[in-house]
């Protein structure tokens, strides 16, 4: 089976979007002690980093402005959305930064620069006002859950090859 085949339409939490570019951030994160007077060292592993993505994307056509706002709307949702890009597959993300680009030249035309983080957290948080211990309780096991999730696990993103 080829790549082609294997291509699937970009979107954030369903508004599409056509692609130029799309770049996958990871890795491990970890501390180096150096030590005075000596020649050695200690690495020490802290475990993977989170997933970034950015992505370079544009929006073309005669209604480019209203297609504009409705991804500039998704982008600007609290939580994570599926982001879907055309070989990466799709994963829950959150907008971290955007930014929107019109210029006098390209009439019909909108660009984006967006850069998304892991997130396993799809929705709001609760109100401030249901701070009780079983919400506490419940938060702290997401954010758990979400931790373990967004550790970049090889299977973090459903649909690659």
């Amino acid at each position: 089976m080829s790549w082609r085949d294997e291509i699937r339409r970009p979107s954030f939490r369903g508004v599409p979007f056509k692609i130029e570019a799309n770049t996958r951030f990871g890795g491990r994160r970890g501390f180096t002690y150096e030590f005075a007077k000596s020649e050695r060292s200690l690495d020490e592993d802290l475990g993977r980093r989170v997933t970034r993505v950015a992505v370079s994307a544009y929006l073309i056509g005669d209604d480019c402005l209203d297609q504009a706002d409705a991804l500039e709307a998704a982008l600007g949702r609290e939580g994570g959305g599926m982001l879907v890009l055309p070989t990466m597959g799709q994963a829950v993300m959150r907008c971290d930064t955007f930014q929107r680009v019109e210029t006098k030249d390209a009439g019909g035309l909108v660009r984006f620069e967006m850069s998304f983080v892991r997130s396993q957290i799809g929705g709001s948080s609760p109100a401030p006002g249901d701070n009780t211990q079983a919400s506490s309780q419940q938060s702290a096991t997401t954010l758990a859950d979400a931790a373990e999730l967004s550790a970049n696990k090889p299977s973090s993103w459903k649909g690659t090859t």
